[in-house]
């Protein structure tokens, strides 16, 4: 990535705090969606290039700058003006996240009045003729800002009608429909709602559903894929993790296996709007990191956190076996490189008592954890649920969640009655499934060591191309992969068969006996009609 270093400059020049971002903060900024990392890396090469001129006025040979969508806007008024705006009342989040900090600024009194002189700006532009996409799509995007989702969507709809082929208005105008499907959502059931009933009165929210366990010796890959997966049910299979691994995985082997390889730990920032609410921390061995836990250092707070063991240790991935339930994962079928193939399991370690808050696994990817050391509490909502959970969509497709199940709050948040969660305490030893799609929160009861992986098979599918499809409005490795995924030829037949596979048959599976697998997308789509 080109003018890293000037980027890192910019950014921490919004005046929020004197520090400087760390070099590997860029991974957390470039993530799927962030027009706002694009934004301002456009920006900042802005001090070697003039603004971006367009020749797209009416008016004849008038070149005019591109207006800019409303996180960056939010950004040079913060840089110029705004921070010498802000109430001695208002303190500024303890972040470095641009994402984070513009949220934040946002929703500050000078940003909203910011925010709404540029509305009326922008409506006058049009007004008086100058009809350009860019116009829309920057006035669509303060729209957003407000909350105002229906003129958000007209506006960004006249964007994308004067340039159909945009990218970025079809990203901007899917992640809109979504927000506004949610509210709709959230409407519906308030309507229906009786508020002055006895049970809407109630302040507690209660968790009345416990994860079912099964162990691994009553549990067959049938069983499991059709009681569970087909049906996004999550299951606890008991005895399989310490299966898992050639040695058993304490804290002191990951230590002698992977000690001096460097990891960017995490930690929880309240008002981040990242995903989980985690955001990076400071970068440190993997060694020193595991020293700081067994010492039960308290001043340490942060969480190794989902850590690729294929691309940062390779020898410890080598000493897994794979689960019959997760070894027949699509990802393992693709090209070499290809998206996420190379992703996991990925490592977890954490002291107790850090959490990582309400969110959903990205792409509709199924999720497995194994626990080899500690205890986790999950606390697991159903698809459905999520719109009674307070989603926002702030930079990306991944939503942060307004409500603290710490302490949740009934009377702010009275869609939350109508939710049925789940939970578990899971146990040293045990696997978890987790489907596509639940919202859930983690947190760590004593200190933990843990893998994890994210898979795609027939039971979720379906919903990954949907995601996939609008990724690869931006990504064209998510292109790639789709394209993967939708080619007539490519093996999506499953084996009831199927056993756990060590790691190198894992990766290099080569689906011999692919004419008698039985589970096809026909049989899952009647499993599918049976069920709904």
């Amino acid at each position: 990535m080109e003018n890293d270093n000037t980027i890192i400059e910019y950014i921490s020049e919004w005046p929020i705090n004197g520090t400087r971002s760390q070099d590997n903060d860029i991974q957390s900024l470039s993530g799927m969606g962030s027009f706002l990392w694009r934004r301002v890396k456009s920006y900042a090469n802005e001090k070697t290039n003039p603004p971006k001129k367009l020749n797209l006025s009416q008016r004849s040979g008038e070149e005019l700058e591109e207006e800019p969508v409303a996180n960056v806007s939010l950004s040079r008024w913060w840089k110029t003006t705004g921070k010498t705006l802000l109430s001695d009342e208002q303190e500024l989040p303890d972040s470095v996240n641009p994402n984070t900090l513009i949220s934040f600024i946002s929703r500050s009194g000078p940003g909203i009045e910011y925010i709404q002189s540029e509305i009326r700006r922008l409506r006058c532009k049009i007004q008086d003729g100058e009809r350009r996409p860019d116009v829309y799509a920057a006035l669509s995007s303060f729209y957003e800002k407000m909350g105002n989702l229906s003129l958000a969507i007209t506006h960004m709809e006249g964007a994308i009608e004067k340039c159909p082929d945009n990218s970025e208005y079809k990203w901007m105008i899917a992640k809109l429909k979504r927000m506004y499907n949610v509210r709709a959502a959230q409407e519906k059931v308030l309507v229906k709602m009786n508020i002055n009933s006895e049970s809407s009165r109630d302040g507690v929210l209660k968790f009345p559903k416990q994860v079912m366990r099964v162990h691994i010796e009553d549990l067959s890959y049938a069983d499991f894929f059709y009681k569970f997966a087909l049906t996004s049910t999550p299951v606890v299979i008991t005895g399989l993790a310490t299966k898992m691994t050639v040695a058993p995985w304490t804290m002191q082997h990951i230590k002698e296996r992977a000690g001096n390889c460097f990891v960017t730990v995490k930690k929880t920032i309240p008002a981040s709007v990242e995903w989980a609410r985690l955001e990076d921390a400071k970068r440190i061995t993997v060694g020193e990191y595991i020293d700081k836990i067994l010492s039960d250092d308290s001043s340490e707070k942060t969480y190794l956190f989902d850590w690729s063991l294929p691309l940062n240790c390779p020898q410890l991935a080598e000493e897994i076996t794979m689960p019959k339930y997760f070894a027949g994962d699509f990802l393992q079928r693709t090209m070499a490189g290809s998206l996420y193939k190379d992703s996991w399991p990925s490592l977890f370690i954490a002291p107790a008592g850090l959490t990582s808050e309400l969110h959903v696994d990205a792409f509709a990817s199924n999720f497995w954890m194994a626990l080899f050391q500690g205890r986790k509490r999950w606390v697991f909502f159903d698809p459905v649920d999520l719109p009674m959970l307070y989603p926002r969509y702030e930079h990306s497709f991944d939503p942060v969640f307004d409500v603290d199940l710490s302490c949740p709050d009934l009377e702010q948040y009275p869609l939350l009655r109508n939710v049925q969660p789940r939970e578990c305490i899971l146990e040293p030893g045990d696997v978890l499934f987790v489907p596509a799609g639940c919202p859930h929160r983690v947190e760590n009861l004593d200190k933990s060591l843990a893998i994890s992986g994210n898979f795609v098979d027939l039971s979720n599918f379906s919903r990954v191309k949907d995601e996939l499809q609008i990724n690869s409005l931006l990504d064209p490795r998510a292109r790639q992969l789709l394209d993967q995924f939708m080619e007539e030829g490519f093996r999506c037949n499953m084996s009831s068969d199927i056993t756990d596979m060590k790691w190198e048959d894992y990766k290099g599976a080569v689906h011999a006996n692919y004419e008698h697998y039985e589970i096809t997308p026909e049989t899952v789509k009647e499993c599918f009609s049976e069920l709904n």
